[in-house]
């Protein structure tokens, strides 16, 4: 009689064990997703105000918008974004900075963008991005030439 009971103990301890591992990995994965969602949001938005910037051109409302857009995403991408992402973004950032005002080199441009697609699905999903990569796919971006200011 103690031994059907120790039985029958052991096996509701068993299955609470098993139904506790099946529940937290469940909440991981969920919040893995949650996760995954918010950071292809902020990606999303990472080079929609670059493209933004671009269309800018010289219209000096539209260019404050876009620098506005792009300071408040790189803000939660510094909290979110992965090191390839971060250094990538760091690679752009230097890029605007060396050629404000100028015209500047649209292959460099597009170099550094393709570097920050390619860091991002690394990010979100490394087992597609590899086939993806091993595709040799080139990203394209549209940048139109920079406007020089002056006479």
């Amino acid at each position: 009689m103690i031994e059907d009971w120790i039985v029958v103990i052991g096996g509701v301890v068993a299955v609470v064990i098993v139904l506790a591992f099946t529940l937290m990995k469940l909440r991981e994965a969920e919040r893995r997703s949650h996760e995954s969602t918010y950071k292809l949001k902020v990606y999303t938005d990472l080079l929609n105000a670059i493209t933004e910037l671009n269309l800018a051109g010289g219209d000096p409302y539209k260019m404050d918008i876009a620098k506005k857009n792009l300071a408040m995403t790189l803000n939660r991408l510094n909290l979110i974004g992965s090191s390839g992402v971060l250094r990538s973004t760091n690679d752009l950032l230097d890029f605007l900075n060396e050629y404000k005002d100028k015209d500047y080199d649209a292959l460099r441009l597009h170099n550094i963008l393709n570097s920050i697609v390619i860091e991002a699905r690394r990010d979100l999903n490394p087992s597609h991005a590899r086939k993806v990569e091993e595709a040799h796919v080139r990203y394209r971006f549209f940048a139109p030439p920079k406007n020089r200011q002056g006479p």
